[in-house]
């Protein structure tokens, strides 16, 4: 364009590209959230955290420890039970202990007494709640049974007493398997010591003060072999 003093005007006119471009883009964007619509995915004004549910395959290794079983053995006690000729008798009981099968853990099946389905067929224990072996020593034969009292065995000088003891000093002297135990002695846990104490018996001689016993003195209880 040249004006009136003749110079030359240049005329710059306003550019369209612009506008294209930018339109172009606008329409790209409306179609790409047609798209994500169309697919399912939500479309948010901001970002979010997505929780998805991966398969357990591509899940990572829970962590697990395995405990190995605790042991257990099969060891016999004496329980009882009144045979038909109404005496009360001592009769063997299998019991699963769990731990070392000590002397400790034996005897101390004796005064839990029997089980449900134990007194379901017929077995008996003298045996009430209140008395624990605290502890055995066995040395040459004699076996120590230390108490920490004797509330759990029958007050009075009755069978049931001396029931109560034959269970105790015949299942040591008679079916600890693996302990050459022939002889018993029970200890009383006093506020200082342990004392030995008299123990009642159904047969033979009264034993002196603190004097030990065996499963002889206790044949009253013994169930009568056949033939016999």
């Amino acid at each position: 364009m040249v004006n009136r003093t003749g110079s030359t005007t240049l005329t710059i006119r306003p550019s369209i590209a612009r506008p294209s471009r930018m339109l172009l883009v606008n329409s790209l964007f409306v179609a790409g959230l047609l798209v994500a619509s169309a697919c399912g995915v939500p479309v948010d004004d901001s970002t979010r955290d997505l929780a998805v549910n991966l398969p357990d395959a591509l899940l990572p290794a829970a962590s697990t420890t395995t405990e190995a079983p605790t042991p257990t053995e099969t060891v016999q006690i004496y329980l009882a039970r009144v045979d038909e000729d109404d005496r009360q008798v001592l009769e063997p009981v299998d019991r699963e202990i769990k731990g070392d099968g000590s002397i400790n853990v034996i005897l101390a099946e004796v005064f839990a007494g029997p089980s449900a389905d134990e007194q379901d067929a017929g077995l008996i224990s003298p045996f009430a709640e209140g008395s624990s072996v605290i502890g055995t020593v066995l040395d040459g034969g004699l076996l120590e049974v230390h108490l920490d009292t004797l509330n759990g065995f029958p007050h009075d000088d009755s069978a049931g007493n001396r029931l109560a003891f034959a269970m105790l000093v015949c299942t040591a002297d008679q079916l600890v398997i693996g302990a050459e135990i022939d002889r018993v002695v029970v200890l009383l846990a006093g506020p200082d010591t342990l004392e030995a104490i008299n123990v009642p018996v159904s047969d033979g001689e009264p034993p002196v003060e603190g004097a030990p016993v065996t499963c002889d003195n206790y044949q009253s209880f013994l169930p009568i072999q056949s033939g016999n």
